[in-house]
């Protein structure tokens, strides 16, 4: 785990209330906008336009199994990725293929749409696609974009921590199989929570009501060991302001 920045000063932002929300506003230094998944629009637009510590990687064990061979290990990976700050381990859950999605919260739409209206991209989700997942129009963005935007989050943050870990219960997993009744995907919701980035003498916290995540995850053959191991496909912020 990172080690903890403490503050005398605790923020929460009054905005998107989530960190990947808080990473849209990463596309130039100064820019504040609304949208994206754990932290605030407040704290990377101040993160943006200074210089910060980096900490040192600590990694997984090399020994055992792989955390993404099972969806559980996967979301606990995704967890470790942001207290390491670890660009490597969070590159790890994106398909290969470039197939990736970031969704954004419809409360958070048209604000996103506005200040980004030359690469808002738009998706429709039909009824049933997913089961946590209403229909209806999202912006999203794809797998170059999400990486750019957690190589500042990861770099600038002095710590990031989760107080509180979300809620992940394997009761709540949808699972999708082949013609055959073999497992291709999985759909996990995680809720509440409560992540905290601390930049300089301050620390920026979500809060911890109305905080839901929806992934969709899929096999995918590891490179080197030929492993089949879990990604992050879809990835919804269907938080509530």
């Amino acid at each position: 785990m990172a080690a903890t920045h403490r503050s005398s000063n605790r923020k929460r932002p009054t905005g998107p209330t989530t960190v990947n929300r808080a990473i849209a506003s990463t596309r130039t230094s100064g820019e504040l906008t609304a949208a994206r998944v754990f932290a605030a629009v407040t704290l990377l637009s101040i993160i943006l336009s200074c210089d910060s510590l980096l900490l040192p990687p600590t990694g997984f064990p090399e020994d055992g199994p792989n955390p993404r061979s099972t969806p559980m290990g996967t979301i606990e990976h995704l967890f470790r990725a942001y207290e390491d700050k670890r660009i490597d381990l969070f590159t790890e859950l994106l398909p290969k293929n470039g197939t990736y999605r970031f969704f954004i919260s419809p409360d958070y739409s048209d604000a996103y749409a506005a200040t980004h209206s030359t690469d808002a991209i738009i998706a429709q989700i039909e009824d049933k696609q997913y089961n946590y997942v209403k229909p209806g129009r999202y912006y999203y963005w794809g797998h170059e974009s999400e990486l750019a935007k957690h190589r500042r989050l990861f770099s600038m943050a002095d710590a990031i921590e989760f107080n509180e870990r979300p809620i992940v219960d394997e009761r709540d997993f949808r699972y999708r199989v082949d013609e055959n009744n073999d497992t291709t995907h999985v759909e996990v919701r995680t809720t509440a929570g409560e992540l905290c980035i601390a930049f300089r003498d301050t620390l920026y916290c979500t809060q911890k009501e109305g905080q839901t995540q929806v992934f969709l995850l899929e096999r995918e053959a590891d490179r080197k060991t030929g492993d089949k191991l879990w990604v992050i496909k879809d990835w919804f912020d269907l938080n509530s302001i």
